[in-house]
């Protein structure tokens, strides 16, 4: 579905909404409307979870796997149940993802350390779990409210790319994100509004 760019901005203030309320409350419902006709129950748990489930697959997958998990006690499933789960949703290397989430979730104290942390403190203490890198951290803690990290994927390159800038990831991650914090800056944005502008750039949706 096609929307306007002032339509966009008012999506895009609604999911930092939402982001917030999951940092803050432990809980959140995202309404991806008018993109997708979908919902999610989210907690910090099952937002790991999507995180963790997105790298190198589709947000779509990830979305369709914490989904799932509504309901669901996360940390009672087990490696197996969480594969099957990923599976279904089309999650690429789920085998490998539901060993990193289980893990992640029996050391969950490292996830409640960061989350007291400053911003790169914070993504200096998720870099323990396996799983988490550069990308997927920010992405967790920008997910749960935090605003001065850069996501920086695949996509997020190739748009960077056209615009004469060219890095090698993980070496040069910072690198990037400097780069994007200087065009946040210019366009009066923080770095997690950012991601979300270009993804609206680069696919008319603004998901998560």
């Amino acid at each position: 579905m096609s929307i306007d760019r002032f339509r966009c901005f008012e999506v895009i203030a609604k999911r930092m909404e939402e982001f917030r309320k999951l940092g803050e409350r432990g809980k959140t419902t995202f309404d991806f409307r008018p993109f997708l006709d979908l919902k999610i129950d989210a907690t910090i748990e099952t937002e790991l979870a999507f995180c963790i489930s997105t790298a190198n697959s589709s947000a779509l997958s990830g979305l369709k796997f914490q989904k799932s998990l509504e309901g669901l006690s996360l940390n009672d499933l087990s490696v197996g149940e969480i594969e099957e789960l990923m599976r279904e949703a089309g999650v690429r290397f789920a085998s490998r993802k539901a060993k990193y989430l289980k893990t992640a979730l029996e050391n969950f104290d490292i996830v409640e350390k960061a989350l007291k942390l400053e911003d790169f403190g914070a993504r200096r203490m998720l870099l323990k779990l396996k799983g988490l890198g550069m990308k997927e951290s920010s992405h967790f803690l920008r997910n749960v409210g935090r605003r001065n990290l850069a996501i920086v994927d695949r996509h997020i390159l190739r748009w960077l790319e056209r615009r004469g800038y060219r890095f090698k990831l993980p070496r040069e991650y910072v690198k990037a994100e400097e780069v994007l914090r200087r065009i946040a800056k210019e366009r009066n944005l923080t770095l997690a509004e950012l991601d979300l502008v270009l993804w609206f750039e680069m696919t008319e949706k603004v998901l998560k």
